[in-house]
């Protein structure tokens, strides 16, 4: 898996190379789907924390396409959001509220109208004024799949 960026976490440029980042990146998705399920079953604190999480990652689904084209790899993007958390929470907040909140075809026709816009605005976003304290919520995911 680390093989499959180059070096400082840029993505391998071409052919094979890009499919295995491609891969790569869905594996740590999915592996953080999975935290953020399993924590959501915890009792008081699951809820709220499940909310902060997926705000990071519908914040990590609006900014891949934009850090992709700009050849930044995997881990590099995933530490981007560790690094300023609190501005990507803010950034996703909406869009995870909405998740938790409304039944699927509700928030399937939101989200068709709000996902590109979000999209759209990633490389405008000012993310970098706004650094916090490293948040390592994505360090578990690389962990059980570079092992």
């Amino acid at each position: 898996p680390a093989a499959w960026e180059g070096a400082g976490g840029a993505a391998v440029a071409g052919g094979s190379g890009g499919v295995l980042s491609l891969v790569y990146g869905r594996l740590i998705y999915i592996a953080f789907l999975m935290q953020v399920k399993l924590i959501a079953s915890l009792p008081l604190i699951g809820t709220s924390t499940m909310l902060l999480l997926s705000s990071l990652l519908h914040a990590y689904d609006s900014f891949e396409m934009h850090w992709g084209g700009r050849g930044l790899g995997v881990a590099a993007r995933f530490q981007l959001i560790e690094k300023h958390w609190l501005y990507f929470v803010g950034y996703g907040g909406v869009l995870a509220a909405l998740s938790a909140r409304l039944r699927f075809w509700d928030l399937f026709a939101i989200r068709a109208v709000l996902y590109p816009l979000y999209i759209a605005n990633a490389p405008h976003a000012d993310f970098r004024r706004l650094s916090t304290r490293r948040l390592p919520v994505f360090q578990a995911c690389f962990g059980a799949i570079n092992a």
